[in-house]
């Protein structure tokens, strides 16, 4: 058997496991991309998914700060109009403020600008105004009463009622339409 014969098959056996090994190097990194493209696909699923979660979560956050910060103000100020009626009240069958009734008109009433300060930073424009116009209301109508003048509380109760319907709708609580549930409920029965 002559030399060259040996020599030419090792040499195409070498070239066979190299080649074979270019093909199976090529072939896994067909695989290896599929594998990165399939992975980053599902990292930028993974990242949009928690990106809408932390939005939704940020969202419920602030709704529940507005919330509490909405009732907080709206107890305050409802607890002012109260007072303010009973003095009214006092004022009007002649009697005078005694002092205790005084210091809780003005305790109530700086619980309520404390309480409205709040609003300025979560609060959106219409409920700033509503909440900035009841403060003016009720500032004016403390005066009144303070100075020994009789107050009608009724307006103000209109004004309370006016914003917290704003903050219902505001925070998405405001019943669709009460009367028709009312009407569906009577005709049934």
């Amino acid at each position: 058997m002559p030399l060259w014969t040996p020599l030419a098959v090792a040499l195409l056996g070498i070239i066979g496991v190299v080649a074979g090994q270019f093909v199976n190097a090529h072939r896994e990194d067909r695989r290896w991309r599929r594998e990165q493209a399939r992975e980053d696909v599902r990292w930028a699923r993974e990242r949009r998914r928690w990106t809408e979660e932390r939005e939704l979560e940020t969202e419920r956050y602030w709704r529940d700060q507005r919330l509490r910060i909405y009732t907080a103000f709206l107890a305050a100020i409802s607890n002012l109009r109260v007072e303010m009626r009973y003095a009214g009240d006092k004022l009007r069958d002649g009697a005078e403020l005694d002092r205790a009734r005084r210091e809780r008109l003005l305790d109530l009433a700086a619980t309520a600008r404390d309480l409205y300060a709040p609003l300025g930073v979560v609060g959106p424009a219409d409920v700033r105004d509503q909440a900035t116009e009841l403060i003016r209301v009720f500032a004016e109508s403390l005066s009144c009463l303070l100075d020994g003048h009789s107050v009608d509380t009724a307006p103000l109760l209109g004004l309370v009622r006016a914003f917290a319907g704003t903050t219902r709708q505001v925070l998405g609580t405001e019943p669709e339409d009460l009367t028709g549930h009312a009407t569906e409920r009577s005709e049934s029965s």
